[in-house]
This record gives structure tokens, C-alpha cells and sequence, in this order.
């Protein structure tokens, strides 16, 4: 006859919190399980993590100012050429601007002189009082430019200064 017994043997502990140790990792491993289990029983949460990656991002800073534009400087009026009472001279306008830009000269009219000017289509236009010739435009783009206004004065003395008179229109339909 076979008799069973059981022994226990007994092994001392050195960790008295031993007991609390094994508790908690059992914790951990149960809801590391339900986790798991939830993510597999449900396939919407496990596919919206598909496609999210890291990488470098590119941010674009857009800033929006008013066009602008001013006429800095015309300097004094240079004698280029003569021919009886017909002369012809030229000034440089310095103008600034943020945007497009029409350089006009605008005539004020003196009662015994004529005066014409070199339009941008390269041809002599007379001023009167009051009209107006486009002598430049500029392009889109933010700077300071000089530019050549160049005239013929038809008077039968010599004027103290030009009839005329600089504007700049800005961003003009081009």
C-alpha cells in the first residue's frame, strides 16, 4: 500500500512587503491584458493609430501690409541739349515703394512756355495745364528706384523751374 503525504516545506522570507510586490505586478499584468483585449476586440481604436508618423513640419507666415509709396527726392533740372529756343533737360526722381507703382508727371501750365515729356511709350507728349503723362512704372516688388524724366521746353526766357508737378500712383492695373 502507497501512502501519499504531503510536506511543505517552508522557505523564510527576507522581504516582509514581498506579498505586496506580487499584488501589484498582478495588477499590472490584468490590466495590461483588458487592454490588449479591448484594442483587439475593437478594430476602430486599433486602425487610428495606422498612418500617424513623425517627421518635420513646415509652417508658412504669411504677412499682409498696405501698398505704399512716396516720391524721396527730384533733383535740380540738367540742360542736355539746345537748339534755338527748344532745350532739353532732364531730372531724376527718386521714388519708393511696397507694390506697383505709375510715376506721373502732371503739367501746371505757364502761359508762354510749352513743355513735353518722354512718356513710357518712349515718345515726347506735351503737357498742358492739368494733364497728365505716365513717364514709369514699377514692378510688384518693394525697393527704391531713380528715375530719368526727361523734357523739351519750348519759352521764350528761361523758366525759374518746370511747369509741372510728380505724382506716383500706387498699385495701379498695370
Amino acid at each position: 500500500m502507497v501512502v501519499a503525504r504531503r510536506l511543505l516545506i517552508g522557505i523564510p522570507s527576507r522581504d516582509p512587503n514581498l506579498g505586496d510586490i506580487v499584488g501589484a505586478s498582478r495588477q499590472v499584468l490584468v490590466r495590461t491584458v483588458v487592454a490588449l483585449g479591448v484594442v483587439l476586440t475593437l478594430p476602430s481604436v486599433a486602425q487610428s493609430q495606422v498612418g500617424i508618423s513623425s517627421g518635420v513640419a513646415q509652417i508658412a507666415l504669411v504677412a499682409h501690409i498696405a501698398p505704399r509709396g512716396s516720391i524721396q527726392a527730384v533733383s535740380a533740372e540738367r540742360e542736355t541739349a539746345r537748339t534755338g529756343t527748344v532745350r532739353e533737360a532732364s531730372v531724376m526722381v527718386r521714388v519708393a515703394a511696397n507694390t506697383g507703382y505709375q510715376l506721373v508727371v502732371r503739367g501746371t501750365g505757364v502761359a508762354a512756355s510749352r513743355v513735353w515729356v518722354r512718356g513710357v511709350n518712349g515718345e515726347f507728349q506735351e503737357l498742358t495745364a492739368g494733364s497728365s503723362v505716365t513717364v514709369a512704372r514699377g514692378a510688384h516688388a518693394a525697393g527704391e528706384w531713380d528715375r530719368e524724366v526727361q523734357y523739351r521746353i519750348e519759352s521764350a526766357g528761361d523758366l525759374s523751374s518746370l511747369p509741372v508737378r510728380y505724382e506716383i500712383a500706387i498699385d495701379p492695373k498695370l
